[in-house]
């Protein structure tokens, strides 16, 4: 059984956005469902159009929309096909076949959400481009809509421009529901989606196909860097332990052993890095693929938007930023490729206030760069911080997490089993968890 697509990839071909009759302005979202049948909101049809309620016959005019995932500004026409006002869902028919790429969102069932770690993407005040919010499912309320809670302190959450929008669950591996009404009290992180269920009885043509186990990816299938960061699992005390320090200018060393999920948490910066660090720039970059001095000033300027240069280029392009920068396998910096004039520049660099360096190794700065040696450039200069494995409830729970929807369940003696043996590493709790996984389904 192939591991579950990376999300983004899976709903970027289906996700459209909006707009007014202007053909500027964005209203909200909608998502394919057929060659060229897109669902949304009612009333974002209605806003589209200028309209003040929403008619009871389907409105005529022509609603502007794009692929911003895809091919952002390549708009396309539609009409609306089939109107449903009552339950706030429309379907509109494009005009014209939609871009390459495109494909349906992978509609899916389930029972009892409550938990499931869901996303969407939408385009409130201010983002006409789109952002992601992610949160959980609660429970359904009395018109068959599903409540659903933002969960993180610092995050976007929905509201008003993510109606329409298709509501990943990642538990399932697709998409359970759309976006059609937020709070109004933006203290409070909640919105309402119609689930796909009460979709299909509405639309019967969208009804999903039957999902057994075997057709559920395995849950347990991070291997490596983890890219989403919304796939970590209960790493936010040191995120924003890390976010904290970093914003506030000072260096950080993360330490701990290989696998431990050092990557991901430098990722998970990087790709978060709109919340906690507004104002300047995060860079991500993976020594192991940095070959020498000219290849890190060459990857760093790309990285800046800058042209290529050298160590004097990349001086003067650092300091006329204000960034951090994240630095993964810093052990290969001790190669002989790399100079000691490059040491000594991020040393001097990072005792700026305009750059904050992170930098991720298995073993201490003191040990990978000795003090007694003339090319430490890190000594003394950081605060060491350090990832460890999971205790054991919190891999209990990490099991217990990925496992809801699947439709597979470990005995509380698997559990015991894999939490012993793994020592609670993250990496080794997956392959083990993978692997009981696919033999509690019967997969190959």
């Amino acid at each position: 059984m192939t591991c579950q697509a990376d999300p983004v990839d899976r709903i970027q071909g289906a996700q459209v956005r909006i707009y007014a009759v202007d053909g500027k302005a964005v209203i909200g979202s909608g998502f394919l469902v057929g060659r060229r049948e897109v669902v949304t909101c009612a009333h974002v049809v209605t806003h589209a159009l200028g309209l003040s309620d929403d008619p009871p016959e389907p409105p005529p005019g022509p609603i502007f929309l794009d692929f911003p995932l895809l091919a952002p500004g390549q708009h396309l026409t539609a009409r609306v096909a089939r109107w449903h006002p009552q339950d706030d869902i429309a379907v509109l028919e494009l005009e014209s076949d939609p871009p390459e790429g495109a494909e349906p969102a992978p509609l899916v069932k389930g029972g009892d959400l409550w938990g499931h770690p869901i996303r969407a993407f939408g385009f409130p005040d201010k983002h006409p481009k789109g952002v992601w919010a992610s949160g959980i499912i609660r429970g359904p309320i009395d018109c068959g809509w599903l409540q659903i809670e933002g969960t993180k302190e610092i995050s976007y959450w929905v509201k008003p421009g993510f109606s329409g929008a298709p509501v990943w669950d990642d538990a399932l591996g697709g998409v359970v529901g759309m976006v059609a009404a937020a709070e109004s009290d933006p203290s409070v992180k909640a919105a309402f989606i119609i689930p796909t269920a009460l979709l299909s009885r509405t639309l019967p043509s969208l009804a999903p196909a039957p999902r057994s186990t075997s057709d559920v990816p395995n849950p347990f299938c991070d291997r490596g860097r983890i890219n989403d960061p919304a796939r970590l699992f209960d790493r936010e005390r040191i995120l924003r332990e890390l976010r904290d320090l970093l914003a506030g200018s000072n260096s950080v060393s993360l330490v701990g052993e290989p696998q431990i999920g050092k990557s991901s948490v430098l990722y998970a910066l990087y790709r978060t890095a709109h919340e906690w660090f507004p104002d300047g720039v995060v860079l991500y970059v993976d020594l192991q693929g940095v070959l020498s001095t000219e290849d890190f000033c060459a990857e760093v300027l790309e990285g800046l938007g800058e042209p290529p240069g050298d160590l004097r280029a990349l001086k003067r392009a650092l300091r006329r930023k204000r960034l951090v920068l994240l630095l993964d396998e810093v052990e290969k910096l001790t190669r002989p490729a790399f100079t000691a004039d490059l040491h000594d520049l991020l040393r001097a660099l990072a005792q700026e206030p305009t750059l904050a360096l992170a930098v991720a190794s298995h073993r201490r700065l003191v040990e990978v760069f000795p003090p007694s040696s003339d090319t430490s450039p890190f000594h003394n200069i950081f605060v060491e911080k350090h990832l460890g494995p999971f205790t054991p409830e919190q891999a209990r729970a990490f099991i217990f997490d990925r496992l809801q929807g699947t439709g597979v369940r470990f005995t509380p003696h698997e559990v015991e089993r894999l939490v012993v043996e793994s020592g609670g590493h993250p990496a080794r709790l997956q392959e083990m968890a993978y692997a009981l996984f696919e033999a509690k389904r019967g997969g190959d």
